[in-house]
């Protein structure tokens, strides 16, 4: 019964959040954006106090039952082995298991490194690393660039018969790819896990996530764990060989919490009732470093009580770092800037990205994005995209290729579970009286390219469809009377919100782009 509780909850957690990147209609994100918030490298990087106390208290009671039940990729770990289980040849292993309990020193130095490694970029603000590593943001990474545009395909060809039927159910949508750099890295990112899982159950994530192995570490106090009854356990190892985080050894009749994540397949397996989820029992029942110390300490006499516990410098070095990255983030929420020096050169390269309406600044986004690729996910304009420039790569950043950001449109703001990009207000017309008086960026006129100038033919597109009101058009020649007219910012109206680049008649390089600043302001 526990394991198909915690399957239940799994697949719902599990289908819940890869809605959030393929919903088409916004709706989803009302629904189950909480789901978002509950993963744990966004929570701590938004200081959201609630989410992380309730992880760790979740934890240090019955385990990594996160791991299992509440990250997506943990949980696609679990169906990849589970589908490698069913497509194995060996009938022994299909139905007994295939998996076996080994010390793997090699792992274990990995994880700890890693875990390291990361820590050390979250603090001081190393944006790639964290992203790489985080599992929340691998796995909408591979959603967002792999999945969505099949999705889309599809919902056009649905769209399609729907209209030859009259029928308007689905409506078509641009299928586009968001950046080759990040398909690359995705595509990568699900080839290593998809071939770690198929061979290895939970190998990526006890040997490569870090958030696996700061909750492994506080699992080692958990109150409720698995325990093998030594007297009923015959040693047949059905145990071992179903669980898929290879933690159990048999022999020994041990447990290693560290890599248990608490999916109860042992318990299915067992057939003399050796196995029980409960209160932690002395002896047996700790993580095989424990059990091999108190082991030795026993045969040379000694007494352990005078040795300092390793597991517990782990966990208060690890809740320290923690929490000293946490205090860095909220000290960043407040940061100043300015605008980027420009220069008219043509073709032309930003000089600054555009942030996302409601980022506060660049450096809040590189600080505190984790390259889920959930905002890009969910605005419809097609105005965001991954960058992929080394300083900011998979950050977001907004191009006006296909669209731009309409001063009515709030939707990136509302899903950023990490506070890389922050709610607008709580009323829709709060959100969309602040939206239209932010200034995420300033236009720029670039005289070589406008159609007056290089054809001399009107033209006034970019002013006729300023949102804000900030393009005039004033004469060319102010002393000929019949001098064409060309386009005039008003920085002090300009929104930033990349319409007049976007309808710039003007290819393959618009006459007027815009160019990002430093920190947003309301204007």
């Amino acid at each position: 019964m526990m394991k198909k509780i915690r399957v239940a909850l799994a697949l719902v957690f599990w289908l819940g959040v890869t809605l959030l990147f393929l919903d088409l209609t916004g709706a989803a994100h009302a629904w189950l954006g909480w789901m978002a918030k509950l993963q744990f490298l966004p929570a701590v990087l938004a200081v959201n106090v609630g989410v992380i106390v309730l992880i760790v208290a979740v934890t240090l009671l019955i385990g990594r039952l996160y791991c299992s039940v509440i990250c997506p990729l943990g949980v696609m770990q679990d169906g990849i082995s589970w589908l490698a289980g069913k497509c194995n040849r060996d009938k022994t292993k299909r139905r007994f298991g295939r998996f076996h309990y080994s010390e793997w020193k090699l792992g274990k130095g990995a994880r700890y490194g890693l875990l390291g490694f990361f820590l050390v970029a979250l603090v001081f603000g190393m944006g790639t690393c964290v992203q790489l590593l985080a599992p929340y943001s691998s796995y909408g990474r591979m959603v967002t660039t792999i999945v969505r545009p099949l999705v889309d395909w599809l919902n056009n060809v649905c769209a399609g018969w729907c209209a030859a039927h009259e029928s308007y159910a689905f409506y078509s949508v641009e299928v586009w790819m968001r950046s080759l750099p990040a398909l690359i890295v995705a595509v990568v990112s699900f080839v290593l896990v998809f071939v770690m899982s198929w061979f290895g159950g939970r190998a990526y994530c006890n040997s490569i996530c870090p958030v696996g192995t700061v909750l492994g570490l506080l699992s080692r106090r958990s109150l409720v764990r698995i325990n093998i009854d030594a007297d009923k356990c015959s040693g047949c190892g059905l145990c071992e060989r179903r669980c898929k985080a290879m933690a159990i050894d048999s022999k020994n009749h041990t447990v290693d919490t560290t890599r248990c994540v608490d999916c109860f397949d042992c318990l299915d397996a067992c057939n003399r009732d050796a196995l029980s989820f409960g209160l932690a029992k002395k002896g047996g029942n700790a993580d095989t470093k424990d059990a091999d110390t108190k082991e030795a300490g026993a045969k040379a006499g000694g007494n352990n009580a005078g040795t300092p516990d390793q597991s517990r410098r782990s966990f208060i070095a690890t809740a320290t770092a923690l929490a000293a990255a946490s205090v860095v983030k909220a000290q960043e929420k407040t940061t100043d800037g300015g605008y980027a020096i420009l220069e008219d050169k043509k073709p032309y390269r930003r000089q600054t990205e555009i942030c996302p309406p409601g980022a506060i600044s660049l450096k809040n986004v590189e600080q505190k994005c984790t390259g889920c690729m959930l905002c890009v996910s969910a605005c419809p304009n097609n105005v965001l995209r991954p960058s992929s420039s080394l300083s900011s790569f998979m950050k977001p950043g907004l191009s006006f290729e296909m669209g731009h950001c309409r001063p009515e449109c709030h939707a990136c703001s509302d899903v950023c579970p990490a506070g890389a990009i922050i709610p607008l207000g709580k009323t829709h017309e709060e959100k969309m009286a602040r939206k239209s008086s932010l200034k995420i960026g300033r236009a720029v006129w670039i005289k070589d390219n406008c159609v007056p100038v290089a054809d001399g033919r009107s033209c006034g597109l970019c002013s006729r469809r300023c949102p804000a009101g900030a393009i005039s058009m004033v004469a060319l020649n102010p002393d000929d009377p019949k001098s064409l007219k060309v386009p005039s910012v008003d920085d002090e109206r300009c929104i930033g919100c990349g319409a007049c680049e976007h309808l710039c008649p003007v290819r393959p390089f618009s006459a007027i782009h815009v160019e990002g600043i430093e920190v947003q302001r309301e204007l």
